[in-house]
């Protein structure tokens, strides 16, 4: 009987799919997937040839007989608009330039003391009982005040902006592989974001304000300004890929660390390790396993032909963990990008590859590298609170998604300590 493949972790995998993903890297490597009509891409080699090959793997989504829409089509689904994520040069070169432009590392870096001070105001909440749940009292609630801020949402609204972020993080726990299973309410809740920071770009065009909204309107690259629609698109998507990205590499790293004691004990000795721990967990537990492409030509990969139109998923959990690239890559190592470890020279790809590498990457790393530390100050005799640390434990339930990783709760106990005044 011909065995039908699963590109997929198990549901029971979700958490620990690095098995999943060696059995597939040795025996499947290239495979397609009759039952989603997928295919799949697991080694390292390969998934870096499809990011970095945009002429032959496409980005932008497909009409319903399945031709590659251009930059030029009109859409009539709010998910459909023209986006950063989802289309290829020219347009992508010319929007990401424009956005770029407004979200420089020179803003990201002034605001590592007020992400700091965020933080400490939210460990202030919890740090006398001794216990908290990490994803919904820091890992959660800090990038989103921090993506609110950005934007220039008021202060008044945020409530209203964690729970649009709410409804779009839960609506990728599904079958993302069926392209029409999104629901009428988060089509509704898309047209009230839009109705709202219509409104906020409206005003930001007639008073301008030292807030992101008003970057983006007032940014430029050769002459070319941001549609509405890009800028309302472009606040949608810095909620879910900024958000999301963050809040899974703050629980995948407090998650790892506590699970593996002797890297944890040799951070607590030395700080200094902090951003190469970040880049571990990037690695180790990517925040985002996978992406999709479509294949615009009939191509070669890994001895297999794919033809033209067939989607595929690009495994970057997978990549990661590739040991053709990476030494003992099922081990948790936070030395593993120090200047004299040989594995920096071989990047992984956390953050992707190629044109689409993530251009929120340096807010994702300093907000991880700032909450690390400060835990790491604060929060003594940190523990799991689960009786047999955490690997296999109920309380640990991993986020049902094919394409993000990290847990819905982290359940930590730690020695009762005093609050912080607040140094702004």
């Amino acid at each position: 009987m011909k065995r039908i493949m699963n590109i997929f972790p198990a549901a029971h995998e979700r958490l620990y799919p690095f098995d999943f993903y060696l059995q597939m890297r040795r025996l499947y490597p290239v495979v397609y997937d009759e039952h989603s009509n997928i295919w799949g891409i697991f080694r390292y080699g390969d998934v870096q040839r499809v990011l970095g090959d945009y002429t032959t793997f496409s980005s932008a989504p497909q009409t319903s007989d399945s031709t590659i829409l251009s930059s030029n089509d009109r859409y009539a689904a709010p998910f459909q608009r023209p986006s950063l994520l989802q289309s290829d040069p020219p347009y992508h070169r010319t929007l990401r330039g424009v956005i770029a432009s407004a979200f420089t590392p020179i803003i990201i870096a002034k605001l590592q003391p007020h992400i700091e001070n965020i933080a400490h105001e939210m460990l202030n909440e919890v740090i006398a009982k001794g216990s908290m749940d990490l994803i919904d009292d820091l890992a959660y609630p800090l990038p989103v005040t921090i993506i609110a801020e950005l934007l220039g949402v008021p202060i008044e609204d945020h409530n209203l902006f964690r729970g649009w972020a709410d409804t779009i993080v839960s609506s990728t726990g599904g079958d993302i592989t069926d392209e029409h299973s999104t629901s009428n309410n988060i089509v509704q809740m898309i047209k009230e974001m839009d109705s709202y920071f219509s409104g906020i770009v409206e005003e930001r065009t007639q008073k301008p304000r030292d807030d992101l909204i008003t970057n983006l309107i007032k940014a430029q690259v050769e002459g070319r300004h941001l549609s509405n629609d890009e800028i309302l698109t472009f606040c949608r998507l810095l909620l879910l890929a900024g958000h999301v990205t963050t809040v899974n590499l703050i629980g995948n790293t407090i998650l790892s660390l506590l699970q593996n004691q002797t890297e944890f004990r040799l951070l607590q000795n030395d700080h200094n390790l902090i951003p190469s721990t970040i880049e571990e967990t990037l690695r180790y537990r990517s925040p985002v396993q996978a992406v999709v492409r479509i294949v615009k030509k009939e191509t070669n990969l890994g001895g297999r032909v794919i033809p033209s139109g067939q989607r595929i998923f690009v495994w970057l959990g997978s990549a990661n963990h590739d040991e053709s690239v990476f030494v003992d890559p099922e081990r948790f190592d936070i030395t593993r990008w120090n200047s004299t470890n040989s594995d920096q020279h071989r990047a992984h790809v956390g953050f992707g590859h190629g044109i689409h590498f993530c251009l929120g990457a340096p807010l994702a790393r300093l907000e991880g590298q700032v909450v690390l530390r400060v835990i790491l100050q604060r929060l003594k005799d940190l523990n799991l609170d689960a009786d047999d640390g955490g690997k296999g434990n109920e309380n640990l339930i991993p986020l049902q998604s094919v394409l993000f990783h990290g847990v819905t709760h982290l359940p930590l106990r730690f020695l009762p300590g005093p609050k912080k005044p607040n140094r702004s």
